[in-house]
């Protein structure tokens, strides 16, 4: 047979593999040149093969642990606006000397002065022109510590009740020697909160106490409580 006819099949047979395959099947079978340079699509190919990008859309994980709210914050919107509406003026926190707490028992305000700056704010809202002052605290302290305050609230002869998960205190008239015409009541509530992340502490305790002149205080403790999930019902 020719020669030519013999080359014929293998001729039509490299044809149709170069057509269905290009070079890679042509290597594959130790025919043409390995070298020769990549198309446009395998370049293409290659640059998908790198390290993805950042997803832009990741965040940074939450901080756990609980959170100290700012005075804007301390309450529910609906008993903020209620203060608005009012017209008393929120004063920010006032957590210095003797009387930017919410308790006139200077034995509690010892223990609330003793918490870290951190771990404690106290929010005063006042009336213009009138004597009625508000200042709710509210401070992460240690089991022993809630252990003294229900002590001391005991001793001045708190009204407690188990409710919201947590403990309430509350005194009809806090400083019924002031004057007789001078009314302030004062509310504490209690109850196991998640330790701030800063702290190593594994249990905590938040510590809500209102003093009101001229209000009802206990409204302000719990609503803070409900407003930051501590007060459960």
């Amino acid at each position: 047979m020719p020669l030519f006819s013999r080359l014929l099949p293998l001729s039509v047979v490299l044809t149709a593999v170069v057509g269905l395959s290009g070079c890679s099947v042509l290597e594959g079978l130790g025919i043409g040149n390995a070298t020769q340079a990549p198309t446009d699509e395998s370049v293409s190919d290659e640059a998908d093969t790198g390290p993805a990008a950042p997803d832009e859309t990741e965040t940074a994980p939450e901080a756990t642990g609980f959170v100290l709210p700012t005075c804007d914050t301390l309450y529910s919107t609906k008993q903020n606006a209620a203060l608005l509406e009012q017209v008393r003026v929120n004063m920010g926190d006032t957590s210095d000397g003797n009387f930017g707490y919410g308790t006139t028992n200077l034995d509690l305000v010892g223990l609330l002065k003793g918490v870290r700056a951190d771990l404690r704010v106290s929010c005063t809202w006042y009336l213009p022109a009138s004597e009625s002052v508000s200042v709710t605290s509210l401070a992460i302290i240690a089991p022993d510590v809630e252990g003294k305050v229900a002590g001391i609230l005991s001793e001045a002869r708190a009204l407690k009740s188990s409710v919201g998960g947590g403990t309430l205190w509350t005194i009809e008239n806090a400083a019924s020697g002031t004057s007789e015409d001078y009314i302030a009541t004062e509310a504490h509530f209690m109850a196991a909160v998640p330790c701030p992340a800063s702290l190593a502490e594994t249990s905590c305790i938040g510590w809500f106490s209102t003093n009101y002149s001229f209000g009802q205080a206990e409204n302000l403790t719990v609503d803070a409580a409900r407003n930051l999930g501590v007060y459960t019902n």
